[in-house]
């Protein structure tokens, strides 16, 4: 037996409350009813008073002892009666059992009054009760009353047990051991018995059902969405370990926390290293830009956003070539103590040589391998840009070959084509490294010479040039021919502070060296409109 059960609470609680309602009830009536027996006692020794009052008051009037005697006999064969006694002024008349003094009990008296004067007293009639039969009489009556009341409590008490435990607390039991039964999600309900329907216990089984189809609505629910979750995990974790994308998650300093195989064979990066170098940040080990990797690691978990850019790895591919990946940063998580970053790599090697390779052929000529016109007007823009804020001076030449045209006509393109081959190679050989050197036009040239301090300087330049040609280029097999140039210059920024302004005053002085003589150089001169010519000197 479950002592904790509902049915044993409440039987145990129900008995409690009647034990303590018949305690209290039994000493309330007990008393009640024992005053109530004990004072029909008292009036009934009164009645018997006046029963023989009159004849006491003949005896006492006339002063007969054997009738005085009679009445008093006759008294005391009540039960509830010890001792009698008539009294006529100071003369005892008749007296029968106990005196007063004897059983210590008090006198119940009445006055005898004259049978013919009732104003007349002539003496008195007094008992002496039976206390202790009155008492036990009282008591005993009190005691059944009592019991009585108790007999009806108990019953009272069963019967609501009784009614309880069949309609609540057995019902309550039942509902109870069958939702113990229900496993959430099996299906089962509760039934209701038909004497439960519209009543609360009928209510209440109603509500667990609907309780069980929400629960069980939510089971299911959670089982789909569970198995959706897991086909989804499986297809991200494929996704993941079988991307050819390098997939990798880092904390803010660059610590990395987990990568799939492919950021592995993209960086070169051990795993087993990774493993042992979890507190330290993998940006140096990783990349040959790890400032530029870690500014965007940073970027991305300050401003919520994902960041990119090309960064090259320290792992050269096979053929020895710098490799390029193309990193994407974005914000996976952050807690209060670090932010973590999500990062995809992919290789973009190819793609970045290509870009190179079409970058040179868009920017460079395919014959000499100079810059083209494109490339220097760009880089003179830029150069233009750079010394908005200083005044540094740079020149531009532009250079227009002599007896070009002869050599095409007479030799062949093969032949003009060796031709400018050579004038390249010179032109490369004879300026510094951060000068630029460009092919524009068919056998036109133009070069940039960078920091430029004096126009002294540029002269000698222009005149060495000028001397590297007389040496003769073989421009068919035993055939040596000598080419000239007719080189103009235009200083910035004093002869115009745009790319089209110092190409025009070049092309200007340029085309004055042709007018006066060729294989010469001249810069322009502003002031007289007119190019500053100087002759080569050939020694």
């Amino acid at each position: 037996m479950n002592l904790r059960s509902l049915h044993i609470k409440v039987s145990v609680s129900v008995a409690a409350a009647a034990m303590v309602v018949v305690a209290l009830s039994a000493q309330f009536f007990y008393q009640r009813s024992y005053e109530k027996s004990f004072a029909d006692s008292q009036r009934s020794v009164r009645q018997l008073l006046e029963t023989v009052q009159a004849t006491a008051a003949i005896a006492a009037y006339v002063g007969n002892r054997e009738l005085a005697q009679q009445v008093v006999t006759g008294l005391t064969q009540n039960d509830i009666v010890v001792g009698a006694r008539i009294q006529a002024e100071n003369e005892v008349l008749g007296r029968d059992g106990k005196s007063a003094d004897d059983v210590r009990q008090s006198l119940v008296a009445v006055t005898l009054y004259a049978p013919f004067d009732e104003e007349e007293t002539v003496g008195t009639l007094a008992v002496v009760p039976n206390g202790p039969l009155i008492e036990a009489r009282a008591r005993d009556s009190a005691m059944a009353t009592a019991i009585g009341l108790a007999a009806q409590a108990a019953v009272v008490a069963l019967l609501v047990l009784i009614l309880v435990y069949w309609l609540m607390t057995r019902p309550l039991a039942q509902l109870s051991g069958r939702l113990h039964r229900i496993t959430p999600g099996d299906g089962g309900r509760v039934e209701v018995a038909g004497r439960h329907n519209g009543d609360e216990i009928g209510q209440l089984s109603g509500d667990i059902n609907a309780l069980l189809h929400t629960v069980e609505a939510m089971l299911e629910e959670e089982r789909q969405l569970r198995h959706r979750v897991e086909q989804l995990e499986t297809r991200f974790r494929g996704i993941f370990e079988d991307s050819s994308a390098g997939i990798f998650l880092v904390r803010e300093n660059g610590q990395l926390i987990t990568a799939n195989p492919a950021f592995f064979r993209l960086t070169g990066f051990d795993e087993t290293q990774a493993a042992n170098s979890r507190q330290t940040s993998l940006l140096e080990p990783v990349f040959l830009d790890a400032l530029e990797a870690g500014s965007l690691i940073q970027l991305a978990a300050l401003t919520g956003r994902p960041h990119s850019a090309d960064l090259r790895l320290r792992r050269a591919t096979g053929d020895g070539r710098e490799r390029w990946v193309h990193c994407i940063f974005s914000p996976a998580s952050k807690t209060q103590q670090t932010a973590t970053v999500e990062g995809v790599i992919y290789d973009v090697t190819e793609r970045k040589y290509a870009e190179q390779r079409s970058r040179e052929l868009a920017e460079t000529d395919t014959l000499t391998g100079l810059r083209n016109r494109q490339s220097i007007e760009d880089a003179l823009h830029r150069l233009i840009n750079q010394r908005g804020v200083s005044d540094t001076r740079f020149a531009v030449l532009l250079i227009d070959l002599d007896r070009f045209k002869f050599i095409n006509d007479n030799y062949g393109h093969d032949a003009g084509d060796r031709v400018l081959v050579a004038i390249a190679q010179r032109l490369r050989k004879l300026v510094r490294d951060s000068d630029l050197v460009a092919r524009i036009g068919g056998d036109e040239f133009l070069l940039v010479l960078n920091h430029a301090g004096n126009l002294q300087m540029v002269q000698r330049i222009a005149q060495k040039i000028l001397d590297a040609q007389q040496a003769p280029i073989e421009v068919q097999a035993g055939v040596l021919e000598t080419i000239g140039m007719s080189i103009g210059i235009a200083l910035y920024p004093e002869h115009g502070d745009n790319p089209l302004s110092l190409r025009k005053h070049a092309d200007q002085a340029m085309y004055q060296v042709k007018h006066s003589g060729k294989n010469r150089f001249a810069i322009y001169d502003p002031a007289h409109n007119q190019p500053t010519s100087h002759l080569e000197t050939n020694r």
